[in-house]
């Protein structure tokens, strides 16, 4: 017998709690409470997770390996704690999915669905937690209701009755452009986490200054007499 979503009867007899959403009239309102449950627990350990020593040293394995290693950090040990965590917090949103769904199937995780939550990742920004939040909830606006309503309004105001689009079949094409742009002009996300922001921005300012000291030479005298170890010596 599949398990249900719910408190059992001891908690129902004790605190009232519903013995399983299912038997409940308000199940939509109980598993959307759990969610938002569920959501906030995910972002406190993401958090407390980013600031702990295991979250540290997470960090220095990414820019480093090696250096990371030379200074103790036990790198197998490390990364094991890292697939694992994920592990966890994956299995109790696929466990509440499968309930909400009353079952897992493999038509449910497609490949839109990771490219969905790629969108997300890259739009918020990589590294930053309530980024990826803030656009999480513009992105599922947009999928639920936000292309309809947007092609809604094409139609009604600019598209004459001949040429009407439905702008929800174009959704993941949106999606692509959009990660795109966000690639081209904002890579670093729309709240960028602080320590990428600083990597991205010395990085562009790297690369700045060596177009510059580039330019700033081949516009000095005698830049074409300048071979690959400097100035070529007169006889």
């Amino acid at each position: 017998m599949r398990a249900r979503s719910g408190f059992g009867s001891r908690l129902n007899a004790s605190l009232g709690l519903p013995v399983a959403y299912s038997q409940e009239f308000t199940a939509d309102r109980l598993f959307f409470w759990t969610a938002l449950a569920l959501l906030l627990v995910t972002i406190f350990c993401c958090i407390r997770l980013r600031d702990s020593r295991l979250g540290r040293a997470w960090i220095a394995i990414r820019e480093d390996e090696t250096a990371a290693g030379a200074m103790g950090i036990p790198l197998m040990r490390t990364k094991t704690w890292a697939y694992a965590i994920g592990a966890f917090f994956g299995g109790a949103a696929g466990a509440f999915i499968a309930s909400f769904n009353a079952g897992a199937f493999p038509s449910q995780f497609s490949f839109n669905i990771s490219v969905f939550l790629l969108c997300m990742v890259i739009l918020g920004g990589m590294g930053s937690i309530w980024g990826v939040v803030v656009a999480g909830i513009i992105l599922s606006w947009l999928n639920v209701e936000g292309l309809a309503n947007i092609g809604t309004w094409l139609n009604d105001n600019i598209f004459p009755a001949s040429h009407q689009i439905e702008v929800a079949k174009y959704q993941f094409g949106i999606y692509g452009v959009l990660i795109v742009l966000m690639m081209m002009f904002r890579p670093q996300g729309l709240i960028p986490e602080a320590r990428r922001k600083r990597e991205i921005e010395e990085g562009t300012r790297g690369a700045l200054d060596e177009s510059l000291y580039e330019m700033r030479g081949a516009n000095e005298p005698g830049a074409g007499e300048r071979g690959a170890g400097g100035p070529i010596p007169r006889g």
